[in-house]
């Protein structure tokens, strides 16, 4: 058995419409020596205020074909801040089968939340991860995700952008 990560963020992923989420390219606010200068999610407008609603990304994913379980979701981002925290939401729903489940689904099947500490020092790679109920996901499933920051949360202290460079689906094979 060995453990595989996918990237989850890509060409099926769109910010949502609070104007709060949107890919930048790194060197214009976050980099400071502009020697990387590849796009990241930034959730959270303003560098200088909390956000103060849940903001993120839709997207989809296809669940491998050597998936069996033991699913985490693994955030890796950063701050130009250090102190506080952010809370991160993801929500998915699973749709699997021939002919057996509507792509227009109306709930989400399962929604999880880690609460992170902002880097000690600023521009430190963070990773928290939290674990999906692995019996959700079937090989081949599509996965239809809302993943963000949840400023509405009491917990969301940050008073600034959190710069998201991965997001990635971790999980065990046969």
């Amino acid at each position: 058995m060995a453990t595989h990560t996918i990237p989850i963020l890509g060409f099926a992923t769109r910010p949502d419409d609070t104007g709060e989420a949107f890919f930048e390219p790194i060197d214009l606010v976050f980099g400071s020596n502009d020697l990387a200068r590849q796009f990241a999610l930034r959730l959270g407008s303003s560098n200088a205020a909390e956000p103060s609603v849940k903001h993120g990304v839709y997207g989809s994913i296809r669940v491998p074909n050597n998936y069996v379980g033991t699913a985490v979701l693994v955030v890796e981002w950063s701050a130009t801040l250090t102190s506080n925290n952010v809370v991160f939401d993801f929500d998915y729903r699973a749709i699997g089968g021939n002919d057996a489940e509507s792509l227009d689904q109306a709930t989400w099947q399962e929604s999880v939340t880690v609460t992170d500490a902002a880097p000690t020092t600023a521009r430190f790679k963070l990773t928290p991860t939290v674990a999906l109920t692995s019996a959700n996901l079937t090989a081949l499933d599509i996965v239809e995700f809302f993943f963000g920051r949840d400023g509405a949360d009491g917990s969301d202290t940050m008073a600034g952008s959190a710069w998201v460079f991965e997001l990635s689906l971790q999980y065990s094979d046969t």
